[in-house]
């Protein structure tokens, strides 16, 4: 079976899934483009397969940089959890029309990486 990344925009709520075992890379799924002004409140993570030995570290990136400039905000899947704590507010919040919101996955598990990760940005108007 191919491997698949989805990305979907609801309202408010911007969503990034990467399909299948996880390893640490940058822009592990498409480019998800901004329909319009928005600032983001925060970002939460749920891995369907835990990882163990280490958590899983994501980062949020608009246009190519981060939005965690404070790298140790950055949103993580805990060491044996399948859901993630709610991240700060990013450094970074604000979105504009036409802007590209892409995932690095910085940090998977030691023991066992981790898979099917799901990535929620939740926005405000």
């Amino acid at each position: 079976m191919a491997k698949q990344t989805v990305e979907v925009s609801c309202a408010n709520v911007l969503i990034l899934t990467k399909v299948g075992t996880l390893g640490a890379a940058q822009n592990v799924t498409l480019a998800l483009v901004v329909p319009h002004s928005l600032i983001m409140d925060y970002v939460r993570c749920y891995a369907k397969t835990p990882p163990s030995g280490s958590d899983i570290i994501v980062d949020v990136n608009k246009n190519g940089s981060t939005i965690f400039t404070t790298q140790a905000n950055r949103p993580t899947v805990p060491n044996g959890l399948n859901k993630g704590n709610i991240s700060a507010t990013p450094d970074i919040p604000s979105l504009a029309e036409g802007d590209v919101i892409t995932l690095d996955i910085d940090q998977v598990g030691s023991s066992t990486p981790g898979a099917d990760l799901t990535v929620e940005v939740r926005c405000m108007q």
